[in-house]
């Protein structure tokens, strides 16, 4: 990245960060950064794909400081709840991370540029599997694909919250990482 695309980009996750992304205007990014507006589009199209690279960036800092915090030796069963609990509070503590679940245009626009590896709870959960398949925790039978694919269909569940029957979503959550651990460990 060149020197001024990263003082805008520096920038704007700050203002984001800040503001979140609709009060965040292009003027009050360049004014932060110190460039003037048509420097910004020497880089970016517009505020939202900006945002979608400070949310990649955003999501994989959260992601990491989350495992680091954790720890990853505890029993399967007690560990997943916690950190599916930590995400969810980042996510919902953080103006940038929260833009998933308040901003469909954003989600969407997110979805699209993303991959599925790069969802903020799949890839944490990823990385959890394989050290439980390498210390033998995994049901006989279970592939690591197929544990993926359970996991994957929590993630569209959570991708999706948002069209579900009014209710305890938390709860709901919870009964679904219970039902899959159970489902898929020893």
């Amino acid at each position: 990245m060149q020197e001024k695309q990263q003082k805008i980009f520096n920038a704007a996750q700050k203002t984001f960060n800040e503001l979140g992304f609709k009060k965040t205007s292009i003027a009050a990014i360049t004014k932060r950064a110190e460039v003037a507006v048509g420097t910004f589009y020497r880089f970016y199209n517009s505020k939202e794909e900006i945002f979608v690279q400070v949310y990649v960036e955003e999501n994989k800092r959260v992601k990491q400081a989350v495992l680091a915090t954790s720890d990853l030796s505890e029993n399967p069963r007690t560990l997943l709840p916690k950190v599916m609990s930590q995400l969810r509070n980042q996510a919902n503590n953080n103006l940038i991370l929260r833009a998933w679940y308040t901003n469909p245009k954003l989600k969407q626009l997110i979805k699209n540029k993303t991959s599925v590896e790069e969802n903020f709870m799949y890839y944490t959960v990823l990385q959890l599997i394989k050290q439980w398949k390498d210390h033998d925790l995994i049901q006989p039978g279970m592939t690591v694909s197929r544990v993926q694919q359970l996991f994957g269909a929590l993630i569209v569940v959570d991708s999706h919250h948002d069209e579900l029957p009014a209710g305890d979503y938390e709860q709901l959550v919870a009964d679904l990482i219970q039902g899959i651990l159970d489902r898929i460990l020893k």
